[in-house]
């Protein structure tokens, strides 16, 4: 029986449909709002009317106050209010049946009812004749109402239910069957009566017959195999006579094998084991094994051992015999040590000074796109150092990019990287001669990503040639022309030539006052760095078409006081060029930062190029590598693209080394001799001169090509111009102002020593330079 809740409702819980909820009371406009409705309105309702729609102005109105006024997205609101949505109807999946539910309508098929509601107690005699007949009739009338089938229970009730049924139908059947025929035999004669011999005997069943399956057929042999037909004759070819030369000596030589005599006797596994092939049983004798275990027995009786010292003294003399043979076998061969000839570097440095051609390097700096590396290109173009057939080579690979301009530029960015940006990465070394010096071109990267790079070329250059381009000086000065200068002067370079570029674009072009309105800002910026004035040089020029860089202007026109009052860029160049090295640096302990390392081909395996700093090298000398602290063998030294038996002071040069590891060789090392090597130090105390300002902090220490990261732990002094104490400790060091700093290292040390220049950088910019005063040694 299904039972419902009475719920009862109280009257104030009932409300009409028209009635407003509590809290849905008609809202309380503004005049304002007010207004905004008057205004806005009508817009709205031109704009429902060209969509065919229409709206209340209450329904306008709730949708502009709901929507702040916004009479685009009240709009939209109100047409998708008007607009019908088709209904999607998603088919639900019919829940499977129980067998509960199953057995219900099986039953309520058979007895004619669909289902057996629980009736409620007045509708239960609903139906019954008797519960309306008059009360005269009660007496004489018997009542049969409809007879209803009883449901029956489900599950294992029903299959008690049947085997009832089927109970009682056998008794029916028993009692229904007719009787036995009277005989008149009594029950004794009965007995006695012999028994049928198929009573009381239980039916066989039939055996199954096996089950027969058709018998095959047998296949007919296959017939044999037809013989082939054999091929049809051919005829006979033409012989040709043989119009071939007999070989020659030689050729007969190289197909026929070596004679029987020349050829190596092979040695038999009897011989290589020194065992006789007489004997007709090789395994008759003790083997091995027992050899050795008698001697361990005849040892315990002898005096300490001494067979068993005796037995090893042997197998040692045999194991010695063998490894001097394995020495001396012609297949291992041993490669010769590098001995040192022995030469006096100084004192034939000295005497070959007067035969000797100056020598000098000079580093490319100036701010990104001012045509640094055209400008180059444009000198190894026109000193020959470079032939036509590359630079045309190089245009049609430039124009093929759509960058036809930088075809010269392509004689120093040699790597794809840089010709795919256009830009300078690394440094680009490049060699020429004149009739006078030759010179070692150091192009050094413009973009402010690869300043430690420019710091590196830097310190191995004699002079600097700063490249201004005369149309685009002030974003120059703000770029990297300015910090360039700074850090040219802190890598002690002290002679400069300035090379102002593109004065042929120009307006005018080739204009005098351009030319002089550049070198008067240029030249401010260079003294107040510390440049002397007669260390300075400007020289007008124009990199892209080769005016003035190794041919002189004409001499009347445009270009008539370039002619007159300049010299070429070749001219300044051979002027500032010097051999001045002092006799003391070469005979000092050799120091040599190395630039890069590399594979110097088949012959040398492994190879260093940089700047030898102080003293001298010479084939088959040893030198230290700091601070890995290894050894290792000077094999070949280059100097200038030719190979040569010494280097000196001031030379670029490379060196091929042999007994050391790669790993033990990196960019920045330092290459010292074996009698004082440079000391690997921890922390040192650097006199700086501060371009920002300066707090104890982290900072980026570089020292030519070194690179590593240290912090400022301690800002000890301030000093004058003169050098003079101004402050001890002080808590900051301003722009401008000279201190003494202790930096830390933060990488287990580097090699320095006492006058090494140092540049601090931090955040990407240069915070201070200076040199090393004291050092704190690390081992």
């Amino acid at each position: 029986m299904h039972r419902m809740k009475n719920i009862e409702y109280d009257e104030d819980d009932l409300y009409a449909e028209d009635e407003e909820v509590d809290g849905e009371e008609e809202q309380a406009y503004t005049d304002e709002d007010r207004q905004n409705f008057d205004d806005l309105t009508p817009v709205v309702r031109a704009e429902l009317d060209e969509a065919g729609l229409q709206a209340s102005d209450r329904e306008i109105e709730e949708a502009l106050y709901y929507y702040y006024w916004d009479v685009g997205k009240s709009v939209v609101h109100l047409k998708h209010a008007r607009t019908p949505r088709p209904q999607q109807q998603q088919a639900k999946k019919e829940k499977a049946k129980s067998k509960f539910d199953q057995a219900a309508e099986r039953s309520a098929s058979k007895t004619g009812r669909s289902s057996y509601p629980s009736p409620s107690a007045s509708a239960w005699f609903d139906g019954i004749l008797w519960s309306t007949v008059p009360s005269e009739w009660e007496g004489y009338l018997i009542p049969v109402g409809p007879q209803i089938p009883r449901p029956k229970l489900l599950g294992g009730s029903s299959k008690l239910a049947k085997l009832a049924e089927e109970r009682r139908k056998k008794a029916a059947s028993s009692q229904t069957a007719p009787s036995v025929p009277d005989t008149g035999l009594s029950s004794l004669d009965r007995l006695s009566k012999p028994k049928d011999p198929k009573e009381n005997v239980l039916p066989q069943h039939a055996k199954q017959e096996p089950k027969k399956y058709p018998i095959r057929k047998k296949r007919e042999l296959t017939p044999p195999p037809k013989e082939p037909s054999p091929p049809p004759e051919v005829e006979p070819k033409e012989e040709l006579p043989d119009l071939r030369a007999s070989p020659t000596a030689f050729a007969r030589t190289l197909s026929t094998g070596p004679s029987q005599a020349a050829r190596t006797r092979s040695m038999a596994l009897d011989e290589l084991f020194s065992s006789s092939t007489n004997e007709e049983n090789p395994f008759k004798g003790p083997s091995p094994d027992d050899t050795i275990l008698r001697a361990q027995q005849h040892s315990k009786g002898l005096n300490n051992g001494k067979a068993t010292k005796q037995f090893a003294n042997g197998l040692a003399k045999k194991a010695e015999a063998l490894k001097l043979d394995q020495t001396s076998s012609p297949t291992t061969p041993t490669q010769p040590k590098i001995k040192s000839k022995g030469l006096d570097v100084p004192k034939l440095w000295k005497d070959g000074k007067a035969k000797r051609k100056p020598a000098a390097a000079f580093v490319v700096i100036g701010h990104v796109d001012h045509g640094k590396s055209t400008l180059m290109g444009r000198l190894l173009l026109d000193t020959g150092a470079v032939s036509q057939r590359d630079i045309d080579k190089y245009k049609k690979q430039a124009t093929e990019l759509g960058k036809a301009s930088f075809a010269l530029a392509w004689v120093m960015d040699t790597g794809s990287e840089e010709r795919e940006r256009g830009v300078t990465v690394d440094i680009a070394q490049h060699h020429f001669s004149t009739d006078k010096v030759d010179f070692t071109i150091l192009d050094a990267p413009g973009h402010r990503d690869f300043v430690p790079n420019m710091i590196g070329g830097a310190s191995m250059a004699d002079l600097a040639v700063l490249v201004v381009d005369a149309n685009q000086l002030e974003s120059g000065m703000k770029g990297q022309t300015r910090e360039h200068i700074l850090l040219a002067k802190a890598c002690g370079l002290k002679r400069i030539v300035v090379a102002v570029n593109k004065l042929d674009s120009s307006s005018p072009p080739w204009g005098e006052a351009t030319f002089e309105q550049v070198k008067d800002e240029v030249t401010k910026l260079l003294t107040a760095t510390g440049f002397a004035a007669e260390d300075i040089a400007f020289v007008p020029c124009s990199g892209l078409n080769g005016q003035n860089v190794v041919t002189p202007v004409p001499s009347n026109g445009k270009t008539g006081w370039v002619a007159s009052s300049s010299r070429t860029l070749l001219q300044e160049l051979e002027r500032s060029a010097s051999d001045n090295v002092a006799e003391a640096t070469i005979k000092a302990s050799l120091r040599m930062q190395i630039a890069d390392v590399f594979r110097g081909g088949i012959t040398n395996p492994l190879s260093v190029s940089g700047r030898i700093a102080t003293g001298n090298v010479q084939v088959g000398d040893s030198v230290i590598v700091q601070p890995s602290g290894e050894t290792a063998a000077v094999r070949g030294i280059e100097a200038s693209s030719d190979g040569v038996e010494w280097a000196v002071a001031s030379q670029l040069c490379t060196l091929h080394l042999t007994d050391i590891e790669p790993q033990h060789l990196r960019a920045g090392d330092v290459l010292c001799s074996t009698s004082k090597p440079v000391p690997v130090v921890k922390s040192f105390v650097v006199q700086i001169q501060a371009l920002e300002s300066i707090l104890p902090q982290g900072v980026d220490v570089h020292v030519g090509r070194l690179h590593t990261s240290g912090i400022i732990a301690a800002l000890i002094t301030t000093l004058d111009a003169q050098g003079e104490l101004l402050k001890k400790k002080p808590r900051v060091v301003k722009a401008g102002q000279s201190a003494n700093v202790k930096v830390v290292l933060s990488d287990g040390g580097a090699p320095l020593e006492v006058g090494d220049r140092v540049v601090l950088r931090a955040n990407g910019s240069t915070v201070a330079a200076g040199k090393v005063e004291r050092t704190g040694s690390c081992r």
